[in-house]
């Protein structure tokens, strides 16, 4: 197998992240609007399912935004690399607990 090209790496590495970081945003900003703007709308069960979906996909959204940064430095064909095994290990927990 070839391994990828620099650019290819960069792309791999950095473009999940502005997607990741609008999504744990936009769930933070739901959360907000939700319990503190308008708490009334929770008395619906639509809108209580809205603010679960939106607390579940906070952790795997930060998991994504970290991404390669969390891979053990020196990880070969991986840009960004700067983490440790535990690092990796955190993240791959998330990923796999609260992506599902």
């Amino acid at each position: 197998m070839i391994p990828p090209t620099t650019t290819q790496q960069y792309a791999l590495a950095y473009a999940p992240k502005p997607f990741a970081a609008m999504s744990f945003l936009s769930s933070c900003y739901m959360i907000y609007y939700l319990v503190f703007k308008e708490p009334e709308k929770l008395q619906r069960l639509y809108h209580r399912l809205v603010l679960a979906m939106n607390v579940a996909l906070l952790p795997p959204s930060f998991a994504f935004f970290w991404g390669s940064w969390a891979m053990p430095r020196g990880t070969p064909h991986k840009i960004g690399a700067v983490g440790t095994v535990d690092t990796c290990t955190a993240q791959g927990f998330i990923a796999t607990m609260f992506g599902m």
